[in-house]
């Protein structure tokens, strides 16, 4: 018997709003082998199926979405899915939706914003900037947009245009924190040229319990670290910690009973296969945040033969495919647990077809996600044709560049000295495990051996990939073909390699005493 899709589809949204989502799944089920209801009815399903935590369905049903997309007319409803295929980590899949006629000829400045800002959150702003650009000539979009358009060019290294951009958002409304701290992140600052006053009138006008208050604290510690003035500067710190540790969550217990599951965590029999052949390779970058990632990657995005990825999502996204375990950006005990008799195999082509595009015919792409760390394993037995390379750092100076680093939506144990110590001493313990156990398979690079003898170290990091030697590597402009650095090491890094970011956590030494006592106590 037919239907009328369009009753069945009122039924079904008056169902689901009404708390029946089990009933309203069948009318959707119905609606999505009906032409023309394909996208919106699977868009549903795939949602519905996250909910329930059926991952691999609520990524099938995206797809099928995806599918019927080039057809589809509502840009609100594109713009939904392509959301949905970004969240669900199909990425490629939600690149080919922006491609559709709808989208490539809307002029709804909302609309076009949105993909912009999801763009940017993927690390993509040459594309993120084709929206946005598009958004602006069709209407001002006020102090957000201009903040979004300083955010792309930061990204792809157009700091005057950044600059301009961001003090524009300013004008329109002082108030901006997260544009407060980007321009002093920008550059370094100068007695004759800095930000320190209006950061403290910001500041006099914003309470502690706003949102976003720390991040103006974090930008005056900067300016007036940059100024030389120690004690100020640790005063603006320690209270912008204060305020945000705060904000976020961190479990402690749970930190510790996921690295001891990962230490325990026997070998498994369910290993990766033989390299595929016309795959490129990945390089996985790993380690703690501030600890040089990010130079590595631009040392290595400049041989001809690597395309840098940036810090990718694909390993946790397709492990969590795998397992079929809805959850967060993090690897957390439960999909650890669940990993423990997952398909390796499995989850080896599932990552190299999810990421093999981004090596733009390349025979190397790095992905450059410093928490992979806790994934070496699954790396290790998935991906035999992987290299990975650790880099290390003083232990130090990269507790103290972590401390003095705002993170947006990660590392929640980097607001307080002894919450970070316990973070890093559990993560040193967790990479000796893993070279004992996969022995050969990664290479420790010191971030004081790259910056002090970059030659030399460059030529070990060459060898162990198995890439010729190029003096191309060292160059100090990137290649012109590399992606845009999008982390919080993104002004730093298109310096020339120099050793000016070595001892600094020193001019603190007797603030950050806890630390160090916490580090000595544990024999790091």
């Amino acid at each position: 018997m037919s239907i009328d899709p369009l009753l069945a589809w009122r039924d079904a949204e008056h169902l689901l709003s009404s708390g029946q989502p089990g009933r309203a799944r069948e009318h959707y089920l119905e609606l999505v082998e009906i032409d023309g209801w394909q996208l919106p009815a699977a868009l549903r399903l795939s949602t519905l199926s996250a909910r329930s935590g059926r991952l691999r369905e609520a990524v099938a049903f995206a797809l099928r979405a995806a599918a019927s997309a080039k057809r589809e007319e509502d840009v609100a409803l594109l713009e939904a899915l392509t959301r949905q295929l970004f969240d669900l980590g199909e990425i490629e899949a939600g690149l080919a939706c922006l491609r559709a006629h709808a989208l490539e000829a809307t002029s709804d400045p909302d609309v076009l914003r949105s993909l912009g800002q999801m763009l940017l959150s993927q690390s993509l702003p040459l594309l993120a900037q084709r929206f946005l650009d598009r958004a602006q000539r069709v209407s001002d979009g006020g102090a957000p947009a201009d903040y979004l358009a300083g955010l792309a060019a930061f990204y792809k290294g157009e700091e005057a245009a950044a600059e301009l951009a961001w003090e524009a958002a300013l004008r329109r409304n002082a108030l901006m924190p997260a544009v407060h701290r980007l321009l002093s992140k920008l550059k370094r600052q100068t007695p004759a040229l800095n930000h320190v006053d209006r950061l403290r009138a910001a500041i006099a006008r914003l309470p502690d319990t706003h949102p976003e208050a720390a991040w103006l604290h974090y930008a005056l510690f900067k300016e007036l670290d940059d100024l030389g003035e120690v004690e100020s500067a640790w005063q603006a710190l320690s209270h912008g910690m204060r305020v945000r540790r705060r904000q976020v969550v961190h479990d402690m217990d749970a930190e510790a009973r996921l690295f001891e599951r990962l230490a325990r965590s026997p070998p498994s029999a369910l290993s990766g296969g033989p390299p595929t052949l016309d795959a490129p390779t990945p390089v996985f970058i790993v380690g703690m945040p501030r600890s040089g990632t990010t130079l590595l990657e631009q040392v290595l995005a400049r041989h001809p033969q690597v395309q840098d990825a940036g810090e990718l999502r694909d390993l946790l996204c397709q492990l969590r495919w795998v397992c079929d375990r809805i959850g967060g950006p993090h690897l957390d005990e439960a999909l650890c647990a669940a990993a423990e008799v997952a398909d390796m195999a499995l989850l080896g082509r599932r990552y190299l077809e999810k990421t093999a595009w981004r090596a733009e015919g390349r025979a190397f792409f790095t992905d450059k996600m410093p928490t992979n760390f806790l994934l070496v394993d699954h790396i290790a037995r998935a991906l035999p044709q992987a290299r990975i390379l650790h880099m290390v750092r003083d232990p130090m100076e990269v507790c103290f560049s972590n401390l003095k680093e705002l993170f947006v939506d990660a590392y929640p144990h980097t607001y307080d000295q002894q919450e970070m110590a316990a973070h890093f001493i559990r993560y040193r313990r967790l990479m000796q495990h893993w070279h004992a156990r996969h022995p050969g398979r990664i290479l420790d690079i010191a971030y004081e051996d790259l910056v002090r003898a970059p030659e030399q170290t460059a030529h070990r990091v060459l060898d162990f990939c198995g890439l010729a030697w190029t003096p191309d590597v060292l160059a100090s402009a990137p290649r012109a073909s590399a992606v845009a650095v999008a982390t919080a090491s993104a002004a730093q890094v298109r310096e020339p390699i120099h050793t000016r970011y070595m001892g600094q956590w020193r001019r603190y030494a007797h603030h950050l005493q806890p630390l160090q006592a916490a580090l000595a106590d544990a024999g790091v």
